[in-house]
């Protein structure tokens, strides 16, 4: 992304390069559609990986007289071959990887060799108790990634043969200093597709924020952006701020259902020990991407808009 001529301006998207990950599962398969969309919309270069692990090729490896990556390749042509037969996939140039290694360490050496400005995958949601041992791989790619992310739940509805249109995007802040990379991302995602954007603001205890409780919402998450210096507009976006009590997930989730929302955009909390966090189950973020009925794209607070 790089930085408009002014400030009342902002930033522009370039999703120039996209790295899509896939397993080959309904998840990735639900996608599919707003991957493809995204391509279509940016006009991007499309890089698919699929990425066997280790463990899955040592125990190919052990079996006798077979070559451990002819054998992985043979059981991945099947599938590769369907995903790019499909129909989001019809017409868009794009390159095909079969990779070894763990999957962050991989997406983030291909990310870097060929300069991808977005990462994007299906999830397949929470495990419950068995998230805690294998972890969540699309939750440790929000958290890790240096880069944008897409995730796409498995309530996300789609239908292959669908054009995929982003008419409302909703971002849904707590207004921390943090969270203005995304809120810059918001602004540059409404320009693009000229969608209408929504903030939304939920306060967990109205006894927090008192002011909340004196005013209208609008008046008070302007009055929140006038004192975290955060822009009300940019060009011709007039967002619709909206103010709720409550539980910050549900009513990100009644949000998207209520109004129709094609894209949620969220800032990705930092933490001090992400590996540790995939593996434990409830994160605030990760829960609403795997209940949402939209697409989400995350942004790092350490990703800069430049």
């Amino acid at each position: 992304m790089n930085e408009g001529t002014g400030q009342a301006e902002g930033i522009s998207i370039h999703f120039d390069k996209i790295l899509f990950a896939t397993d080959f599962s309904p998840a990735s398969a639900t996608a599919l559609p707003y991957v493809a969309a995204i391509v279509r919309r940016f006009n991007s270069q499309l890089w698919i990986v699929h990425i066997v692990s280790s463990r899955e090729f040592e125990d190919t490896a052990e079996q006798q007289g077979v070559d451990p990556f002819t054998r992985v390749r043979q059981n991945a042509e099947t599938p590769i071959t369907a995903l790019l037969n499909s129909t989001p996939f019809k017409d868009i140039p794009h390159h095909m990887l079969l990779e070894r290694g763990e999957v962050m360490s991989t997406l983030s050496r291909l990310a870097d060799e060929h300069a991808i400005d977005l990462i994007a995958a299906g999830t397949h949601g929470p495990h419950g108790l068995q998230k805690l041992v294998s972890g969540s791989t699309a939750e440790e790619i929000q958290r890790l990634a240096r880069r944008p992310v897409l995730l796409v739940g498995p309530d996300v509805a789609t239908d292959p043969q669908a054009e995929v249109n982003i008419e409302r995007i909703l971002f849904a802040t707590d207004f921390r200093p943090e969270s203005r990379f995304a809120l810059e991302y918001a602004y540059a995602l409404a320009r693009a597709y000229a969608a209408h954007l929504i903030i939304l603001h939920v306060v967990d205890n109205p006894l927090d924020e008192p002011l909340a409780t004196r005013m209208s919402g609008e008046a008070f998450c302007r009055l929140r952006m006038l004192e975290t210096k955060w822009p009300e507009r940019r060009q011709s976006i007039e967002p619709e701020f909206v103010l709720e009590f409550g539980s910050r997930q549900q009513w990100t989730l009644d949000t998207i259902a209520k109004r129709d929302v094609q894209l949620l955009v969220l800032s990705a909390p930092r933490t001090a020990h992400p590996l540790l966090k995939s593996h434990l189950p409830g994160p605030l973020t990760y829960d609403i991407i795997t209940h949402s009925r939209c697409p989400v794209i995350t942004i790092r607070a350490e990703q800069s808009p430049t």
